[in-house]
């Protein structure tokens, strides 16, 4: 492994701002308690809240202006070629397998891989490998920014002023089409659960938390009510009834609902 210091390396990015700096101190702290030979450099991105933590570098880009705004200014700042991207409401849950991490990324760095999705969500359509396999041009998510390793160039290029994360993740992944070289990982490297939906604390995810002897500030951030429960879980189960369609047909049917 390189010194994450030296180009062509890799440095692990939570993206965030300054409305969810409640979420900070957990984030990091199971990400340590889980990864705790993490061998990358991180940086947190927010607005005016700088983050002080120990070993963990803050980006401040002032006023928000955009999710994609505020990604091109700390990936102008980030020196190492290659980001992990790493979303603050998703908290890690299983120790992580660091070697196997380690050689995944360092494969995409070594072959020039334009993006290394860490876990399979969703999976690639093309096997390449035990390891990986290939996201065709005309997939869903084919930008997917959940635990999603960029060539930060590829990233700075997709990006589009004013978009949201919702909006590179949906509308940002035709414009991936241009693009080689995008991969996924047949196994799930990173344990986590998705803490915040829509700006609340997800049930099930509040207790996880809770049992890894984490107490959020609920009093900063409320729960879901029973109906947004109720609304989430149906969302997941229609989610889940999508992922069941034939690959070539769900980009077509996500715009068509859309």
């Amino acid at each position: 492994m390189k010194h994450p210091d030296e180009p062509g390396n890799c440095a692990v990015l939570i993206v965030s701002c300054d409305k969810y700096k409640d979420l900070w101190g957990p984030c990091i702290t199971l990400f340590r308690r889980f990864w705790t030979n993490c061998p990358y450099p991180i940086y947190l991105l927010s607005n005016t809240e700088a983050a002080e933590f120990p070993n963990v570098s803050s980006i401040v880009t002032g006023s928000d202006k955009s999710w994609s705004d505020n990604l091109h200014i700390a990936l102008d700042t980030i020196h190492e070629q290659y980001v992990l991207l790493y979303i603050e409401d998703l908290f890690l849950t299983k120790k992580v397998n660091s070697s196997a991490v380690e050689s995944l990324i360092e494969r995409c760095i070594s072959e020039h891989w334009n993006y290394l999705r860490l876990n399979p969500t969703p999976k690639g359509d093309r096997k390449i490998d035990d390891a990986v396999s290939y996201i065709s041009a005309g997939s869903v998510y084919r930008s997917s920014v959940v635990f999603s390793v960029w060539k930060k160039d590829a990233l700075s290029s997709m990006l589009k002023e004013g978009e949201s994360a919702w909006d590179f993740e949906e509308i940002g992944t035709k414009r991936t089409d241009t693009l080689d070289g995008f991969y996924a990982s047949n196994n799930t490297l990173l344990h986590a659960s998705n803490t915040v939906i829509k700006g609340v604390w997800e049930v099930e995810a509040l207790n996880t938390v809770r049992k890894l002897g984490i107490e959020p500030d609920t009093n900063s951030r409320r729960v879901m009510t029973n109906k947004e429960y109720a609304l989430w879980k149906l969302k997941q189960m229609r989610s889940l009834l999508f992922h069941l369609l034939p690959h070539g047909i769900k980009r077509k049917v996500k715009e068509f609902f859309r």
